[in-house]
């Protein structure tokens, strides 16, 4: 990846040099540098992106995984996983580059992604181009690239360690541990019993958290049922959390299965601790997972015995989808508060039925909808409009189904084309909980009237409206999703919000925005039938 060669004068960044090539400008911000060029008359772009070094205490696979999920993945449309190079080394940093192709809207092109980890520390450099056009440069800026010595005895401020994680709103979400209980291994393959172990945490975004336990094993003639609220606090990279309530109880099973209860038979010691927790929260390619990691350092009631220098490790899942269930007529007080902090109806709602529980949103359309600023999504904001945009809409009718659609066009494509989603099925309403669930669905390129540098921002956002042919369709990934939701009124926009949570990249919203939500602003209904080929 990064050698020394002098073909233009080099400049400093943090611990990296590099020789800008020639034409192309650059802008520093806190958190890295961008360098890019474009052709106002064919739309071709170039940019490179340096960050600055930041703590790591993790592998350089792992630094490599979690910067493709989000300064890649959280830009652009990538649908493949990264071709890999094999890894270098260079003055003691580690070097791992991967790249793919992506769509931005419209656009298509090349992405690549290096990361160089040591000392540790680490740092990333994207490459970025829709065009052959800018190749050369793009060579000669890697080829420039040179890293100081890596650090060896650097003094690691820990709440830097978990950038971009260590704040209440990351950690807000269900998460869960499920053992499956063995009986030993037979030719290295484990013998699994109908046994299991369950433990989960349901943080908040009141600050409030529940904790429960249900522990299944054919070795023991009861079931344990455990219990815990309280609230939590963030801070850096620690949780401290503080119990109010809870119990253990024991239970007995019923016709042996794993799925029934029989009846309560006695409680169980359990005892409330306080407990800060060092946190960090990780992205596995491999399963898709992100997995919360709590270390206390100790054994705890809560997590049990401590084994493992990395903590316990619990895997995110969507509310809604939990593995424990409910002892029979198990009351509580605080499992039946809302997630998240609105004017949505509570979970003790729920003996209402039909138009009254959904009438936040039966019959209702939302949207949010961007526009494109020059010279790319992919930088600053500010700028004038360039006539492309990105439209995304739900359209929730009275009798249980939705449609949802996604348009989006570039007018700083080389070959524009008109991008659409869509898909239709059926939700329901639980509370705060929304669940999407899929029928079917498509995605779809149309071609578009052709787009010059004399025409206005109305009317490029014109031809790249009028769809002319259907040049490519695909399967669409339909997932059933259930999101915590809540309607705001927003004092600045003047309009209602519909707010979906969701800590996960969704095939419809992409990727989460501040606090991982998504926002769709409500619109007048009957306005999304023209967005679709007239055979919809």
């Amino acid at each position: 990846m990064i050698s020394n060669v002098g073909f233009a004068q080099k400049q400093n960044f943090d611990v990296i040099s590099y020789a800008m090539p020639k034409g192309w400008e650059q802008q520093e911000n806190e958190g890295g540098l961008q360098l890019s060029i474009n052709d106002k008359k064919s739309g071709a772009y170039a940019i490179a992106v340096i960050t600055r070094a930041t703590a790591s205490k993790v592998s350089a696979n792992e630094n490599f995984n979690n910067e493709w999920i989000k300064l890649v993945k959280g830009t652009v449309q990538v649908n493949n996983e990264p071709t890999m190079s094999a890894p270098t080394n260079e003055n003691g940093w580690e070097i791992i580059s991967g790249g793919a192709n992506y769509t931005d809207g419209g656009n298509t092109g090349m992405v690549t992604l290096l990361t160089a980890t040591g000392g540790t520390q680490m740092l990333s450099v994207v490459l970025m181009t829709n065009t052959k056009q800018y190749q050369n440069d793009m060579l000669a800026f890697l080829n420039s690239l040179e890293l100081t010595k890596a650090p060896s005895n650097v003094v690691i401020n820990a709440s830097t360690s978990t950038i971009n994680h260590a704040n209440s709103s990351s950690i807000v979400g269900l998460w869960c541990y499920n053992l499956l209980e063995t009986s030993g291994y037979a030719n290295g393959f484990p013998q699994y019993t109908a046994g299991y172990f369950r433990r989960e945490y349901l943080f908040k975004e009141d600050g409030t958290y529940i904790f429960r336990t249900k522990n299944w094993s054919v070795w023991t003639k009861d079931i344990l049922f455990v219990y815990e609220s309280g609230t939590y606090v963030v801070q850096g990279n620690q949780v401290t959390v503080v119990p109010d309530q809870g119990r253990g109880e024991w239970w007995s099973k019923k016709d042996n299965k794993t799925t029934l209860w029989g009846n309560r038979l006695r409680g169980s010691d359990f005892k409330l601790e306080k407990i800060s927790y060092t946190f960090e929260i990780k992205y596995y390619s491999g399963s898709k997972d992100y997995v919360l990691s709590l270390n206390p350092n100790k054994t705890t009631q809560r997590d049990g015995t401590y084994s493992n220098q990395n903590g316990f490790l619990y895997t995110a899942r969507n509310i809604g989808e939990s593995p424990i269930d409910y002892p029979p007529g198990f009351k509580a007080g605080s499992e039946n508060k809302s997630l998240l902090s609105s004017n949505v109806p509570s979970q003790t709602d729920n003996v209402r039925k039909g138009d009254d529980i959904n009438s936040q949103l039966a019959g209702k359309t939302w949207q949010a909808y961007l526009v494109e600023k020059f010279p790319s999504s992919y930088a600053a904001t500010s700028g004038f409009n360039t006539g492309g945009f990105w439209f995304w809409q739900y359209k929730f009718n009275k009798d249980g189904t939705y449609q949802f659609v996604y348009n989006g066009a570039s007018a700083l494509a080389v070959n524009p084309v008109n991008v659409l989603q869509y898909e239709t099925g059926t939700y329901s309403v639980n509370g705060d909980q929304l669940t999407i669930t899929p029928i079917k669905g498509s995605n779809e390129e149309w071609s578009v009237g052709k787009v010059n540098n004399g025409m206005s921002e109305t009317h490029i956002r014109e031809v790249l409206e009028n769809r002319l042919k259907r040049l490519k369709t695909q399967t669409r990934k339909l997932e059933k999703i259930t999101y915590p939701f809540k309607v705001e009124y927003w004092e600045g926009n003047k309009e209602n919000a519909l707010m979906l949570q969701h800590i996960r990249n969704t095939e419809r919203e992409g990727s989460p925005g501040a606090n991982n939500y998504s926002s769709f602003f409500e619109t007048q209904p009957g306005k999304l039938s023209h967005l679709l080929p007239k055979e919809n």
